[in-house]
């Protein structure tokens, strides 16, 4: 071990050598010698951990002893240090008692599923507290992983949040998502998503009233960052460990990008839209067939029935030619979001949310005080 730690090393003097003869600015000499850096680090972290495998396989003693045999050499791993990517190679072991081990990485304290060293995911979770989990990626790991991974260091870090706030667990949240086409100064035309949380409807005498609701609406922000929000406001209040996440919307692109960030979450078509599309389908029907097909169409939908539901959408389109496109459209938007549809059959939770089109007049008009 001796002359490799020195052969890296004597590499490393060498390379810093070559770039002190350069007559270069301080911004590049700069960058070349943390390039040189990170990969001297990453040299000695490799040595390190098969120097542990060699010296565990050269002990045939006391692996003996302890009921270790070998099953097969050099299996590789990567794993993100503070510096950058390191890959290693190491010795994989079967127990006499059953199953099977890397011994290295036990020696080391690497777990089997870790993907990242305990340092910088203590530096992500930190960073994450106070920046975007995309910022935190770009400014600790030069973007080497994804915003997604940042928000999993959180969770599993349990890393204490900037602002204190009392956080509860419940068993339900409700998320309805919608958006306000507004107009700009100048005339320019845009979307103005909004999102209303809350953990269930209440009844309070003759009204039902969405119950601890607290709006979020942001401006400008791409999908990704906009729901990065929402999650952070959520997990400011609840814990989410056993909490079962409903988000009720018509299923348009960027609510369909919460599901990636909200844990647990199910998507629910709200019956605003699915009962607009269904009219839509049967309009232009005598009132006496019309309930009968509105009625078909929802229990084929509710048991996902597609066979049926094709049927019937065939049959309307022979009745009304005129309306063919129409009817299709709609029927393939409701048939693009069935599983959102019978989950309210087959989860009754699902239906103690859903009110999307109601939030949009109310918080937007100003009365709402719940807003983020």
């Amino acid at each position: 071990m001796k002359n490799s730690i020195t052969q890296i090393a004597e590499d490393f003097i060498k390379n810093i050598g070559e770039i002190f003869k350069e007559s270069e600015k301080l911004y590049e000499t700069e960058e070349k010698i943390k390039l040189q850096t990170q990969n001297l680090a990453t040299s000695l972290v490799k040595l390190f951990i098969e120097q542990i495998d060699n010296e565990i396989l050269r002990d045939k003693k006391k692996r003996k002893a302890e009921g270790y045999s070998v099953e097969r050499h050099g299996d590789r791993r990567s794993i993100l240090f503070s510096y950058v990517q390191v890959e290693f190679e190491r010795t994989y072991y079967k127990k006499a008692s059953g199953g099977y081990e890397y011994l290295a990485d036990t020696a080391v304290g690497i777990n089997e599923r870790d993907r990242i060293s305990e340092n910088m995911l203590c530096s992500l979770a930190t960073g994450a507290k106070d920046m975007s989990y995309a910022k935190a990626s770009r400014h600790i790991t030069g973007g080497k992983i994804s915003r997604q991974t940042v928000m999993n260091c959180v969770r599993e870090s349990r890393a204490e949040i900037t602002e204190s706030t009392e956080k509860r667990a419940v068993s339900e949240l409700h998320i309805d998502a919608d958006e306000a086409h507004v107009t700009l100064i100048g005339g320019k035309k845009s979307i103005v998503p909004l999102v209303s949380v809350y953990e269930g409807i209440e009844t309070i005498g003759k009204r039902k009233l969405c119950k601890n609701v607290f709006h979020i609406s942001e401006y400008g922000k791409n999908n990704d960052d906009f729901w990065e929000q929402v999650l952070d406001e959520i997990n400011k209040r609840y814990i989410l460990d056993e909490t079962k996440i409903y988000l009720h919307a018509d299923g348009g692109g960027w609510i369909q990008k919460g599901l990636e960030w909200l844990p647990n979450a199910k998507f629910v078509l709200d019956k605003y839209h699915k009962n607009k599309a269904i009219k839509a389908m049967t309009a232009g029907i005598e009132n006496k067939y019309r309930n009968n097909y509105d009625k078909e169409i929802r229990k084929a939908l509710n048991e996902e029935n597609l066979e049926l539901y094709e049927q019937l959408t065939g049959s309307l389109i022979m009745q009304n030619p005129d309306r063919a496109e129409t009817i299709s459209q709609n029927a393939a938007y409701l048939q693009r979001f069935v599983k959102g549809i019978s989950i309210c059959k087959k989860d009754e939770r699902a239906n103690n949310g859903g009110c999307t089109e109601p939030h949009i007049s109310h918080v937007f008009s100003g009365t709402s005080e719940n807003f983020v």
